[in-house]
């Protein structure tokens, strides 16, 4: 048998080894199928019994994932039984039956490919995941079109889940550690449903390998490294018992950042630092918070937004800030104010394109301009404070004006809730997103009328450096440890604790344990991450003495490059704490930073 390497994106960390089992997929039909007129009626009345048994399915689901596996997760079939009764999307499947005098399936087909067509539009990964859920639904009603379904085998043995995707209900029932040794899939991203669920479930997996589907058949031996985003199909004997190895080692070191999650943070010499999480589901928080996370330090409301193909009420906006409130609580949670416009389109609000939508009417730009929207997710977001541990983040501020005006609605906001006699936190805090070049430069300013700072250095170092880091021919150019960068940050950091007040990166540096050791240097004491990084992070910086990191930051920030930098803390922190990077995988040398 041919062995075949292939790379991907490992979205949930760890090593599986096992024969492959491909899933099949519901294919829509590309054959218009015309109808008598006559039987227009008929055809209506079949969609609407799919449509009946697609709904009780939905029901039963969620009654088995919410007992299996748990509330957070089974909030995904809510959502698809709101988008199956969207009005607007019966009424569109009912129009081209009607219109076309066709079958109900060519009426799926077309809505489905319309849909996917405005996702893939978008350039935000994020969203253009969400277009499953929507397939999820119209495969379900496809489905449930044919009166007598075929069983899907059922062999009792662990295996490697290959598909081409698989869909939110899909990865909600096929994805168990009894019976799921590891995953790989031709497309996906790191918020697909798939991969925040094998994250949950603690399932090696491995996306966006392209054609794998094509590579592997039933039966083949297959190896998922989870954590350097790799499939090997059909290994020999010795790279096989060199995995089963490399398994052990890691089984054994997730089980010790695993007690690390629940260990004080803490540095060698007793100073003390807070991991949060960066969410974009409100199903994340408990996962989050069993990972060792003190907060949410960042939500992007964004999500809000796809739960249905209308425009959110304020009832959906607090129904998922109260969620994550309580989750959390008494523990805080940071609630990004939407960040759309530009490259973030959204369908439903039929936002203009742009010829350059990075630097155009995005974050707060977008919500000053469309102040309904804006003073309705603010109204929801105090309710949702009742509880005294939620914060306000605003994004892409680049002067004080757009802070003030800010600030202004969310006063007129507070007062109507007063006059309306609903509770709220009276001292909820506002602070402000420092991702642009101009806010950093002001942030001693800024801080005088926000209540916090997070930093954005995804955002940050792009703008700064004026690199985008997805153009593969400048992407070498992207460098947190770039000694123009590390300064920036640190004039921010001083500039909050001069103040007396929080600041927070919430960005990849702060999930990267070298970086995240200069951040400490550098002052910073919260940390917001993809959760999955948090106990990885966590024992970096309890494996240090803050001493160690001031004065070598202090010194690497005279060096000219960020080579230098890096190879200079590295240097510092394995002289005195040769300890700090066992086993993260990220030991300095080893790795080449970007």
């Amino acid at each position: 048998m041919e062995f075949i390497r292939l790379k991907g994106m490992g979205v949930s960390p760890g090593i599986a080894m096992g024969e492959a089992s491909l899933s099949r997929r519901v294919v829509f039909t590309s054959r218009r199928e015309p109808i008598d007129p006559g039987h227009v009626d008929d055809e209506l009345t079949r969609l609407g019994k799919a449509v009946a048994r697609t709904r009780k399915e939905l029901v039963k689901l969620r009654e088995k994932i919410q007992s299996e596996v748990g509330e957070e997760h089974a909030f995904i079939f809510d959502a698809h039984l709101l988008i199956l009764e969207d009005p607007s999307l019966m009424g569109s499947l009912e129009k081209i039956i009607r219109d076309d005098a066709v079958r109900a399936e060519w009426a799926l087909s077309r809505i489905n490919a319309k849909y996917e067509a405005v996702f893939d539009s978008l350039n935000d990964e994020y969203f253009r995941q969400r277009k499953a859920d929507l397939s999820d639904v119209l495969a379900k009603v496809y489905r449930n079109l044919e009166k007598i379904r075929e069983k899907e085998p059922e062999t009792g043995k662990r295996r490697v889940l290959v598909a081409h995707e698989l869909l939110p209900s899909e990865a909600a029932l096929s994805l168990s550690r009894e019976t799921v040794l590891g995953v790989a899939l031709d497309v996906g991203g790191p918020t697909s449903h798939t991969a925040i669920l094998a994250r949950s479930l603690n399932i090696p997996a491995v996306v966006g390998l392209r054609n794998i589907t094509q590579w592997v058949k039933n039966g083949d031996y297959l190896i998922v490294d989870g954590t350097i985003g790799e499939v090997m199909v059909n290994p020999p004997q010795a790279v096989r018992r060199e995995y089963l190895s490399k398994r052990d080692k890691y089984d054994a070191y997730r089980t010790e950042l695993r007690k690390t999650a629940k260990l004080k943070s803490e540095t060698l010499d007793g100073v003390s630092f807070t991991p949060l999480a960066n969410i974009e589901l409100p199903e994340e928080a408990a996962t989050a918070l069993s990972l060792g996370a003190e907060g949410i330090g960042l939500f992007r409301s964004e999500f809000i937004y796809l739960q249905s193909l209308e425009v959110p009420t304020e009832e959906d906006h607090f129904a998922c800030y109260a969620s994550i409130a309580r989750t959390v609580h008494p523990q805080p949670v940071f609630i990004r104010t939407i960040d759309i416009g530009g490259e973030k389109s959204i369908p439903q609000l039929n936002i203009e394109k742009e010829p350059n939508p990075a630097l155009g009417l995005r974050g707060i730009r977008f919500s000053l301009r469309n102040r309904e929207m804006f003073r309705l997710q603010l109204r929801a977001v105090l309710r949702a404070s009742s509880g005294k541990n939620v914060r306000v983040l605003i994004p892409m501020v680049t002067e004080i004006e757009e802070l003030n005006e800010a600030r202004a609605v969310f006063e007129e906001v507070k007062d109507g809730l007063r006059k309306d006699k609903i509770k709220f936190d009276e001292n909820i805090p506002m602070g402000v997103m420092i991702e642009v070049p101009a806010a950093a430069a002001l942030a001693d300013v800024l801080i005088r009328e926000a209540d916090f700072l997070s930093i954005g250095t995804n955002d940050l170092i792009q703008y700064y450096l004026a690199v985008d880091r997805s153009n593969e021919f400048v992407s070498y150019l992207y460098k947190s440890f770039h000694p123009a960068v590390l300064r920036l940050i640190r004039d921010v950091i001083r500039a909050a604790r001069r103040a007396g007040k929080s600041v927070t990166v919430c960005g990849e540096m702060a999930a990267d344990p070298l970086s995240a050791m200069v951040l400490l240097g550098l002052g910073l004491r919260e940390f917001s991450m993809n959760p999955i990084f948090i106990p990885k992070v966590k024992k970096a910086l309890r494996s240090v003495e803050t001493g160690t990191l001031e004065k070598a930051c202090r010194e690497a920030l005279d060096l000219r490059s960020a080579q230098e930098i890096e190879e200079f803390v590295i240097e510092s922190v394995m002289t005195r704490h040769p300890d700090a990077f066992l086993m993260s995988g990220d030991n300095g040398g080893s790795k080449k930073r970007n």
